[in-house]
């Protein structure tokens, strides 16, 4: 299915690093025009960081940079000079939306504050992704994915407890889930209130307020009970047995959940532990919580004699929730469930070959969103100054021997 379904919609995306164009790359994938405004003189981060194709660095063979920028077009503009900056006043003059996730203070230096885009297009809506929102007694500080989950409790969360350092999500909830996402709803929903009023407007996005609706039911526990959850690792607070055990193999391990009386009873079977189905106290939730270790060490007996797939299956069968522990490798050549519903898509590119991009995780009417390719920096400079600003070839020569175009 080609996405067009927001046809129409133009952004100047001044985003980079993770959490950013991670949110604009939602409107792209649906058709949105997105105007990738970025620089050589610093260029963004995921473009340098890789991973790279067959291992070797360059400016268009980051593997995250392109999975997290499908469909966008790249423009190359140097804000720190003055001629650049007007340049992009006159994309976003021709905008819906402008966007970025700066620290504290850059849109101001780069003279595109919203009153500033403002007076360009009145009607714009202006998306700000900083750390801890604009205003506030820390809104100075700076911030990625790992500091974001770090204050918002997140690694706190993650950890085992007694003292050992903690283990967080490393960025992957504040930069690929909480914050584009948020992001994506604010702007949209902007978008739908300007359609109806004729009005634009700023979205101040908070990334700490953002990730913190992921902490979940911790927040409500400390908040009504004036305490701090327990920390419980891979185990559950209300039924055991539930953890990560061990199988046959190298680093290979299978997720078990028990959750009710029957799923408990079915594990006993699968094991072939009647002796243990048949005792009075393990009968209830309270009572397989206080034989927790027993009933791990009887798990983990089990599914060391088995590969993860073989004692996940065995367990599914029976009505148990397991799952093996899938490395990204499973996931990619082993997951047949994936395969089967066509999330994986192939798009070729100039230097990273036939690569693999993860679908947007829905299908429509089902068809999944066909992507477009990621671009190659500044590809599309010439295109758009001569599309949407009348730019010839000679004058777009000019800007490009000064530097402007850099």
């Amino acid at each position: 299915m080609r996405p067009d379904f927001l046809k129409g919609i133009r952004f100047t995306d001044l985003t980079w690093a993770g959490a950013g164009p991670f949110g604009t790359k939602v409107f792209s994938d649906f058709g949105a025009e997105v105007l990738k405004v970025e620089t050589m003189s610093r260029p963004d981060p995921v473009r340098l960081g890789g991973p790279f194709k067959d291992g070797v660095a360059g400016t268009n063979r980051s593997g995250y940079f392109a999975s997290r920028n499908t469909g966008k077009k790249s423009i190359a503009l140097d804000l720190k000079q003055a001629e650049a900056r007007e340049i992009a006043l006159k994309l976003i003059a021709q905008s819906d939306v402008v966007s970025n996730n700066f620290g504290p203070g850059a849109m101001e230096r780069l003279g595109l504050t919203y009153d500033q885009v403002r007076a360009v297009k009145p009607d714009i809506i202006y998306l700000s992704m900083p750390m801890y929102g604009e205003d506030g007694p820390l809104s100075n500080l700076l911030g990625v994915g790992m500091t974001i989950a770090a204050v918002t409790g997140m690694m706190w969360m993650t950890g085992y407890g007694n003292g050992e350092k903690p283990l967080g999500p490393g960025t992957h909830f504040p930069d690929h889930a909480a914050n584009p996402y948020h992001a994506a709803f604010a702007v949209l929903a902007a978008l739908r209130h300007r359609r109806l009023t004729g009005r634009g407007m700023k979205i101040d996005l908070s990334q700490v307020e953002s990730t913190g609706n992921f902490v979940g039911t911790s927040i409500v526990e400390a908040a009504t009970h004036d305490r701090e959850p327990e920390h419980t690792g891979n185990r559950s607070r209300r039924d055991a047995p539930h953890n990560v055990f061990r199988c046959a193999g190298e680093d290979a391990w299978c997720a078990i959940a028990v959750e009710s009386d029957a799923e408990w009873l079915a594990l006993a079977a699968t094991i072939g532990r009647q002796d243990l189905a048949s005792r009075a106290d393990l009968r209830s939730a309270t009572g397989r919580l206080a034989a927790m270790t027993e009933l791990e060490a009887a798990v983990g007996a089990w599914t060391a004699g088995r590969g993860a797939v073989e004692a996940a299956r065995a367990l599914q069968t029976a009505g148990v929730p397991a799952a093996r522990v899938s490395s990204a490798r499973d996931l990619v050549e082993e997951d047949t469930q994936l395969d089967a519903r066509g999330y994986w898509q192939r798009i070729d590119h100039p230097e990273l070959g036939n690569a693999i991009y993860t679908s947007p995780p829905f299908r429509i009417d089902g068809e999944r969103l066909e992507l477009s390719r990621p671009p190659l920096f500044g590809e599309h400079t010439e295109e758009v100054l001569t599309r949407l600003l009348g730019m010839d070839r000679a004058e777009i020569a000019a800007l490009a021997e000064r530097k402007i175009l850099a």
